[in-house]
């Protein structure tokens, strides 16, 4: 049996594949969690990289490269991936921005532990809305988007060709404000009944002096906002639905708007 020779515009169309794949492990949910080993994601990258290559046709591949301008093609290739994975983080960072405020408003914002997810110090609710979203994504097979990017990126964009340009950008600022409005939508519920029992319990105190305020007032709230999170707990599948199918398609958005 003959030695197996690879062309260098083989070689390449494997780099360009397995750099875009690369660049969504850097930021995307799941992927770039420390839950997710290191030898895991390069073996993953790997193995992806070989199914997608037919994918990409030779012909798309520049037959001008020189060190010099593959360096650009390569880093242009792995920052298209890095946007993709943005914009899943987004949704993450929500969820972690609600978590904080919950735990703010509950009074358990000094009670920290490592989040896999982002691997920072984060409060306990954070820790906890992130799993639950991160289960919520794997079981609606939001993994597999990624791979269906990827793959649809080949037919959409050329080799080397994303374009940081208006509609891009205007689309990432865009996903980064929605960091805000989903953390409000998922704490609100727990920050007004706080707000809510604040007033009442001041209320009370000064109708009733002899009444400690400091001894009823934070376990009273403590109570109230977990009744009202587990209630809310009922609506937050059908809701983070919602936002994981918007996320499906501003993965393709991006993909259009990089051209």
């Amino acid at each position: 049996m003959g030695p197996v020779n690879f062309s260098t515009a083989e070689i390449i169309r494997f780099f360009i594949v397995l750099l875009r794949i690369s660049g969504i492990m850097i930021f995307a949910p799941f992927f770039s969690s420390r839950a997710f080993p290191v030898p895991v994601r390069i073996a993953f990258s790997l193995v992806a990289s070989f199914v997608l290559i037919p994918s990409l046709p030779l012909n798309r591949i520049p037959g001008d490269l020189n060190m010099g301008n593959i360096t650009g093609l390569f880093l242009n290739e792995i920052m298209m991936g890095m946007i993709l994975g943005f914009a899943a983080a987004c949704v993450f960072a929500g969820l972690q921005f609600a978590g904080q405020m919950i735990s703010f408003q509950l009074g358990f914002a000094l009670i920290k532990m490592i989040d896999p997810q982002s691997n920072v110090d984060a409060s306990v609710f954070s820790f906890m809305l992130s799993s639950i979203g991160v289960l919520l994504f794997l079981l609606m097979n939001g993994h597999h988007w990624f791979l269906i990017a990827v793959n649809d990126s080949f037919a959409l964009l050329p080799v080397g060709g994303v374009q940081i340009q208006g509609p891009l950008i205007e689309q990432m600022v865009r996903l980064s404000g929605h960091i805000l409005v989903m953390g409000i939508r998922i704490a609100g519920p727990v920050i007004a009944v706080g707000l809510i029992t604040d007033v009442i319990v001041g209320v009370v105190g000064r109708t009733a002096p002899q009444i400690n305020i400091l001894i009823v007032g934070m376990p009273l709230k403590i109570l109230v906002g977990f009744l009202c999170l587990s209630f809310s707990f009922y609506f937050l599948p059908r809701y983070l639905g919602a936002i994981y199918s918007e996320l499906h398609g501003a993965l393709f958005s991006l993909l259009r708007a990089m051209i």
